[in-house]
């Protein structure tokens, strides 16, 4: 596929509304429903597949810009108030827009995570605290937490699949 914002005929540089606006124009321009004829029918639907191809990742890529240069001074804070409140995709977001990932920001980011469910991945972050911050024992405590979850998941899964086993060799 050829450059998505040269198919919507903007700029590589153009912002999500630019993109939205471009696609609009573009889908109206060559919609099969206002063509006559059989094949310009069939020629304007695979130019509408193309066009939905490129909105989708120049949309993607001007999303992606735009997150990146947006940088929340106080985004640990507004993470934390998410997070105790429960929002934890939100708390997530707004925690990837911190200026500086710190030794707080990885254990807010594992707290999340675990809170989440996702043991693996806080461990990870949590650990990364303690690099940061060896003589933390606060740090610690929440590795130490996060590394019983991801045992107790993983003896579930090993207890699960025993029984299981056990179970379809009494059937056979």
């Amino acid at each position: 596929m050829q450059n998505p914002f040269s198919t919507l005929g903007i700029a590589g540089d153009a912002s999500a509304e630019q993109v939205r606006a471009a696609y609009h124009a573009c889908v109206k321009r060559c919609h099969p429903d206002r063509m006559q004829d059989i094949a310009a029918q069939l020629a304007a639907k695979d130019e509408l597949v193309r066009i939905n191809l490129a909105y989708k990742e120049a949309l993607r890529q001007a999303m992606e810009r735009q997150d990146k240069r947006i940088v929340m001074p106080d985004a640990k804070q507004l993470a934390q108030k998410l997070y105790e409140q429960g929002h934890l995709d939100s708390a997530l977001r707004i925690l990837n827009k911190a200026p500086e990932r710190d030794a707080d920001w990885f254990a807010l980011q594992g707290s999340v995570l675990l809170k989440k469910g996702e043991a693996e991945a806080a461990h990870a972050c949590f650990r990364t605290a303690v690099r940061m911050c060896p003589e933390d024992i606060e740090y610690r405590k929440l590795a130490l937490s996060a590394g019983v979850e991801m045992r107790k998941k993983k003896n579930i899964g090993n207890r699960m699949g025993t029984w299981a086993r056990g179970v379809v060799s009494r059937v056979l």
